[in-house]
């Protein structure tokens, strides 16, 4: 094995996510960043969309978690400028800029900045707030240490001031530092470059950004972040006053032939976002307008936030903003209103530009050091549409670098790029990364025994202004302050930062605490870092509570300010009593099988199962019906350039891969097991062992008899017409989102698209084309150009609200834009959607894996775990998740393979100790244990004449539901005991002061 590790240029959220994947997995990773800190554009954000969930507390958990873990090198202020040699075989040299601040030496006391005298823009803030010349990138920076600016450093450039080293406790500041270049041998490259804003200053005869009340949208959501220039009040930079009346405007540069042709993919549901968070941030707020070109909502939960945006009173107005006007203290916005062909005059004291997203400064360099070629539009080229190779073998990119995406298809690309680099990786072998079994030897235990008097820590998190806001964090800290027991109290801006978690690690040998209780958000996403904190401070990882006072009392109390208080109050108490009773537990372990089983012969299943062969795993894959392909193997050309039947070609000549098992006609009927060993029974009789499961399943078409409107055709038929030469009539339309994009389901994602290719092939047939749709969701790299293709092809787009009639070859429907129109239409095209396959409620039942309202696959996380479960060792792919083209459902399969790797290049992993147990002297052996564990976990055996329940502790999953059921109470979760229970009962009873 070389050791080789695998580099990964650019340290944003796709960066991070792909050399944890690749880390995950066993193999070395060095993470290069060219700034100061990780976390790239995310870092700036507020909040996310669909959810709203607070950006830094999802992010800062994955950027501690990426420098902690043992197999990444982070090396920021850092460039490529050369690279030599191919793969696996590349030598890759690297300038690392200084720092003047050494990093093993400052402890980010903040003594230099706050003595340094000089100020200049925060561009961290976008410029609306300030920083010294010594300064920390953002305050969750990781790494968290201070550096010189030194185009500003008075001592740097006139050789005075140096206080910032006079005042350095720890003699950290190095003014004499110099750029230090290195050669490292790597097998691959993984290019995770990213994106910049265009400069709008040329778009507007406003001069842009020198009026204060025209900003960026990065600019308003540092304004509305709790972390930027302002604590999270919505003022007018240098004006310092609530606007009344905001406008977005929509396209600022984007699907502009003079700028930037294409979509920026994230704007629309950005500018909706923002405008919820603006009204809960501003109350009185009296009116928000969102002016756009098309709302292009084609993600997951996208609509559903629409029309939460619409219900909320946000107003939309179709048509591109013509001209920005000063107006005494207001500005007035000049906009073209479409659907009823008014010149509109908004008043706003605010207006909000959704910049285009362009390829980031410096992209083009760095594509000629690495050798790979960069694209029409900017951005680095790829060897097909929707793939992570370039044009060098061994070299991959994803994220923003190849065109502008949201931070789900960002991540998704991350994951895929790593699977991709894990197959090169001569170190892909290596059985035991050394992350799993990683211990803290070295570390001095502070366990208590039970005798031992609890000294118990509690840290409450103000979450910027998601708890904080509506939560009295004050009032909370004084009155924890008072419970017995409790020897530390504190609040924080932000727990899950890496400074917080540092501190967190240090008052435990400080107070010499013994039981932690942290009251922040969702123990779902940040349970398991508190614990690792815990643990490296040298405390038994389950000594640990944790309070959701986000979801509990913040969110669902939002205009009840005392009564969110009281109730943190309580169950913090309630958290507190638990704590004291909490004893140290120690995982078990499980070898792991390393096969995966992959449910669905479809695009996403078949991806996976290649990338999973080519890293060296076996794989079985099981497929209903009596063919692999799945649903998109009846839909041509989904993709620019993109010959589908050769991809799935490709992608079925895997049946003859000696590693794999396909069994067709088959389906799954029990699965049993936990990750690393699943044991699956199948249809046909067989049993499988496996160490993870990827569900695959695909989705559904909506035809075969389901056509809403008489004598009309679907898609695919039409598709096969075509394949076929088939005679087609004269006068042919489309009618987009029949039975989608209304209350019960959403955009299908690939359709808009689909009809394109269709409609330009019959205009070439010298066919009259129209298109009905609801919005046009052309988001793809290059869709936005084939749109303006069709249109010089002559198809005509007409936007409907109704279907009123189909008779005599007239198509009579509802115009948004000219009311009720009838077309000469010989044919009429029912674009086919996606909805849910029958096969995923059955495995929802059999894997107790959730589905969201559409009946869909839900994910653990729609941004940062878009192709995983909850529950470990199972993963989703493809379709089933939900509707997406060729391209994506063959990058999620990557990306999947890339999770699977991480658990199937393992040994061994450990399991939780939080595991149900039997008191053998209570159990009277009814039975009822194994009545209602729906893991299997629960059995009663019987020894000589004396039934007893015994419970697997590989499979269970610590529910508790065999413990609440028990007649005689003779079964106890660890860790969440009955003594647990009315403890916490009592403390709650007592109520809160």
């Amino acid at each position: 094995m070389s050791g080789k590790p695998v580099a990964v240029i650019g340290g944003g959220i796709s960066g991070v996510q792909a050399a944890l994947d690749v880390a995950n997995a066993g193999v070395r990773v060095l993470l290069i960043e060219k700034g100061p800190a990780l976390g790239g554009h995310m870092a700036k954000l507020d909040k996310t969309f669909p959810t709203n969930d607070c950006s830094a507390c999802i992010l800062s958990p994955k950027l501690v978690e990426a420098s902690r873990h043992p197999l990444i090198t982070i090396m920021t202020m850092s460039e490529v400028i050369a690279l030599d040699g191919e793969a696996p075989n590349f030598k890759l040299t690297i300038r690392k800029a200084p720092r003047y601040v050494r990093e093993d030496r400052c402890v980010a006391c903040g003594i230099c900045a706050e003595k340094c005298p000089v100020k200049v823009p925060n561009e961290f803030d976008e410029g609306l707030g300030e920083r010294k010349a010594i300064y920390l990138p953002y305050p969750q920076a990781v790494p968290f240490k201070y550096l010189i600016d030194s185009s500003h450093c008075l001592f740097l450039n006139k050789e005075r001031c140096g206080v910032c080293s006079k005042v350095c406790p720890a003699n950290a500041v190095d003014f004499d530092a110099k750029p230090v270049t290195e050669v490292l041998e790597v097998s691959s490259i993984i290019v995770a470059a990213g994106f910049e804003l265009l400069n709008p200053c040329k778009l507007l005869p406003l001069q842009g950004l020198q009026h204060p009340r025209i900003l960026t949208s990065l600019e308003f959501e540092r304004l509305l972040s709790a972390s930027g220039p302002t604590g999270g009040k919505l003022i007018i930079p240098r004006i310092n006053t609530a606007p009344k009346r905001i406008v977005f405007a929509q396209c600022v540069g984007s699907r502009d032939s003079r700028f930037r042709p294409y979509c920026s993919r994230f704007c629309c549901m950005t500018s909706i976002k923002q405008g919820l968070v603006a009204l809960e941030h501003e109350p009185s707020i009296e009116d928000i307008w969102i002016c756009h070109m098309g709302l292009r909502t084609y993600g997951k939960g996208f609509d559903r936030y629409l029309a939460r945006a619409r219900k909320e009173g946000i107003k939309f107005v179709k048509g591109k903003v013509a001209e920005i006007l000063e107006d005494g203290e207001r500005l007035q916005v000049r906009v073209e209103d479409v659907r009823t062909g008014m010149i509109e005059l908004l008043e706003a004291d605010m207006v909000v530009l959704a910049i285009a997203a362009s390829p980031p400064k410096g992209l083009s360099d760095l594509a000629k050091v690495l050798g790979i070629k960069i694209a029409r539009d900017g951005f680095i080229a790829t060897e097909k549409p929707f793939s992570v190779k370039t044009t060098r073998e061994g070299i991959f990119a994803a994220g923003c670098c190849t065109g502008p995406k949201d931070i789900s298809d960002s991540v998704a690309t991350a994951s895929a790029a790593a699977s991709h680099a894990l197959m090169v990786s001569q170190e892909l072998r290596k059985l035991e990364s050394g992350t799993a079994e990683k211990s803290i030897a070295g570390e001095k235990k502070i366990e208590s025994p039970k005798s031992e008097e609890s000294r118990i820590g509690v840290f409450v998190c103000r979450c910027g202004t998601n708890i904080a806001s509506v939560v009295d964090i004050g009032k909370v800290v004084e009155a924890v302050r008072r419970i017995p027991g409790v020897v530390y109290v504190g609040e924080h801006l932000f727990m899950c930062s890496d400074s917080a978690l540092t501190m967190l690690s240090e008052m435990i040998r400080q107070e010499r605490l013994n039981r932690i209780v942290v009251a922040s958000c969702t123990p779902r996403t940040h349970e398991s870092l508190f614990r690792a904190t815990i643990e490296k401070g040298g405390l038994n990882p389950y000594l640990f509570e944790m309070v959701n006072i986000r979801e509990h009392c913040a969110w669902v109390h939002r205009y009840e300010r005392d009564q969110a208080t009281r109730k943190a109050i309580a169950l913090i108490k309630a958290a507190i009593a638990k704590a004291s009773l909490l004893e140290p537990l120690e995982p078990g372990a499980i070898e792991v099988t390393n096969r995966a089983l992959i449910v669905g012969g479809g695009p996403a299943g078949l991806k996976a199962a290649s990338d999973l062969l080519r890293q060296g795993f076996d794989v079985v894959i099981v497929e209903k019906s009596n063919k692999l392909g799945g649903s998109l193997l009846s839909i041509e050309n989904l993709d620019i350039d993109f010959d589908d039947s050769e991809a799935l070609r490709a992608l079925l000549s895997l049946v003859d891969e000696e590693r794999l098992t396909v069994w067709t006609n088959c389906t799954i009927k029990a699965v049993n097991g936990a990750v690393g060993d699943f044991s699956i029974v199948l249809s046909n009789g067989a049993e499988i062992h496996a160490g993870v499961i990827i569900l695959a399943p695909g989705a559904s078409l909506r035809c075969n008899g389901q056509k809403i409107i008489r004598d009309s055709i679907t898609s695919v038929e039409l598709d096969q017409k075509i394949k076929q030469n088939d005679v087609l009539p004269e006068h042919i339309t489309f009618i987009q989102c029949l039975g989608a994009r209304n209350e019960k389901r959403g955009c299908s994602r690939f359709c808009c698209y689909k009809t394109l290719l269709q409609a330009i092939e019959l205009r070439r047939q010298g066919k009259e084309v129209n298109i009905l749709y609801t919005d046009l969701m052309f988001y793809e790299r290059g869709a936005e150009e084939l749109y303006y293709e069709a249109c010089l092809e002559g198809v005509r787009f007409f936007e409907y609200d109704k279907i009123i009639e189909f008779q005599n070859n007239r198509l009579v429907f509802n115009s948004v834009l000219d009311g009720l129109i009838s077309l000469e239409t010989d044919l009429v095209v029912e674009v086919d959607i996606l909805v849910p396959g029958d096969s995923i409620a059955d495995l929802r039942t059999i894997l107790k894996v959730p589905t969201d309202e559409e009946g869909f696959f839900l994910e653990k996380h729609p941004k940062l775990a878009p192709v995983e479960f909850a529950t470990e060792g199972i993963f989703v792919a493809g379709c089933a998740q939900y509707p997406k083209n060729l391209g994506e459902a063959m990058i999620q399969g990557s990306a999947v393979a890339a999770k699977a790797a991480a658990i199937l290049s393992k040994k061994k992993i450990l399991t939780s100790p939080m595991i149900c147990v039997v008191d053998e002297n209570r159990c009277r052996g009814c039975g009822e244990c194994e009545a209602i564990c729906k893991f299997g976990a629960a059995r009663l055996i019987t020894e000589g004449s004396i039934r007893k329940s015994k419970i697997n502790g590989t499979i269970c999953k610590g529910c508790g539901t065999c413990a609440a059921s028990c007649p005689t109470n003779a079964i106890d979760v660890k860790g969440f005991s009955h003594d647990h229970m009315k403890r916490m009962i009592t403390a709650l009873l007592g109520g809160c002061e």
